[in-house]
C-alpha cells in the first residue's frame, strides 16, 4: 500500500511539474517576438565624426521596431565611414545616418591649424595636375606692387615691369599641406590625371598665413610649385 501512495505521490508531482514546463513553454511561444541583431550607439557619435568600435555595440532588438529601417548589421558596413549629424547613445545606426569622407567634403587639417581655400591659375602651372591630397606646396601671390608694399612690406619679391608701377611676385605661403583638391565645377580631384586640372585647392594654415590669404584674395592670382620637385631640382643642381 505504501508503496502505491509513493508511486501515486511521485506521479503527481511529476505531472505538476511537466503542466508547469507545459505554461511556461505556452506563455513563452504566445509572448514570442523575432529579433534581429543591429548595432546601436554607446556613446554620442558628433557631426562629421568617423565612427569606432568603442562607440558602438550589438543588440538583438524586435524585428517590428526596425521593420521599416535600413539598420546596420554588420560591423563592416561601418568601416571608414562618418556620421551626417550627432547620433546620441542608445539610438539605433541606420544606414542613412552615415557616408564617406569624400561625400560629405570632410577634410582633416593639421592640429592648431585652420582649414582655408584658394583659386589658383593652374592652366599656366606645369606642376599643379599632380598636386593631390597630402601634396606639400609654396604658393605664390602675384599683385600690384603697390599693394604688396603697403601689405607686405618685408618680404621678398619679384617685379614684373616697373619696379614703382607695375606687378610683383610674393611667396605668401611656403610649406604648406593640401587637404583637398576640387575642379572648376567644385568637384573634388580624387586621383589627378593630366587632363584633370585642379582649379581650387583646400590648405591647412596657421591663423597668421590664413589672415594673409585674405588680406589680397581679391586682388592677387595665386600659383604654386609642389616641394618635393622643388627639393629634387636643388639636390640634381
Amino acid at each position: 500500500m505504501k508503496r502505491k501512495i509513493s508511486i501515486l505521490t511521485i506521479a503527481i508531482i511529476l505531472t505538476i511539474i511537466l503542466f508547469c514546463i507545459s505554461t511556461y513553454m505556452q506563455r513563452k511561444l504566445i509572448n514570442y517576438e523575432p529579433t534581429l541583431e543591429c548595432y546601436v550607439a554607446v556613446q554620442d557619435i558628433e557631426d562629421y565624426e568617423k565612427v569606432t568600435i568603442e562607440k558602438i555595440k550589438k543588440v538583438e532588438v524586435p524585428i517590428p521596431l526596425v521593420m521599416n529601417m535600413k539598420i546596420i548589421q554588420k560591423e563592416e558596413e561601418l568601416n571608414d565611414m562618418y556620421c551626417r549629424s550627432k547620433i546620441y547613445a542608445g539610438q539605433i545606426l541606420v544606414k542613412n545616418q552615415f557616408d564617406t569622407r569624400e561625400a560629405l567634403s570632410i577634410f582633416e587639417g593639421e592640429a592648431g591649424k585652420e582649414k582655408i581655400s584658394i583659386k589658383i591659375k593652374s592652366a599656366e602651372n606645369g606642376v599643379s595636375y599632380r598636386i593631390k591630397e597630402k601634396s606639400k606646396i609654396n604658393v605664390y601671390a602675384t599683385l600690384r606692387t603697390e599693394y604688396s608694399n603697403q601689405i607686405f612690406p618685408e618680404k621678398n619679391r619679384n617685379y614684373i615691369g616697373n619696379e614703382g608701377d607695375g606687378y610683383c611676385t610674393i611667396k605668401i605661403l611656403e610649406n604648406v599641406n593640401v587637404i583637398g583638391v576640387f575642379d572648376s565645377n567644385g568637384v573634388e580631384i580624387d586621383m589627378l590625371r593630366e587632363e584633370s586640372i585642379p582649379d581650387t585647392i583646400m590648405l591647412s594654415v596657421t591663423a597668421d598665413e590664413a589672415r594673409d590669404i585674405n588680406l589680397i584674395r581679391e586682388i592677387a592670382t595665386f600659383n604654386i610649385t609642389e616641394l618635393e620637385e622643388m627639393e629634387s631640382e636643388i639636390i640634381s643642381n
